[in-house]
């Protein structure tokens, strides 16, 4: 995972694999920044990395995904907790 700023307003998450809308979307609701890009397949792949509740629908990511239920929100914790972190250190 990479996270890159420009100042207080802007930040780039970068993951590994590709990463369900859904997810994406938890990491900007979560970021301070008042615009957060997310970027999948940043740096490697670990395939698909659907949210918690698509693994019980057994849809073609989660069947395929290489990672486990709650992956994906362990990025977002992740991203969202690095992002608060930084955030405040550039005020």
């Amino acid at each position: 995972m990479q996270l890159i700023t420009l100042g207080d307003r802007l930040a780039w998450v970068g993951l590994p694999g590709e990463i369900s809308p859904d997810l994406g979307m938890m990491i900007k609701l979560g970021s301070p920044f008042q615009y957060t890009i997310v970027a999948s397949l940043a740096n490697g792949s670990i395939g698909y990395v659907p949210d918690r509740k698509a693994f019980p629908q057994g849809a073609y990511e989660p069947v395929s995904a290489r990672c486990v239920a709650g992956s994906g929100e362990m990025l977002v914790d992740a991203s969202t907790r690095l992002l608060v972190e930084i955030h405040g250190r550039s005020r």
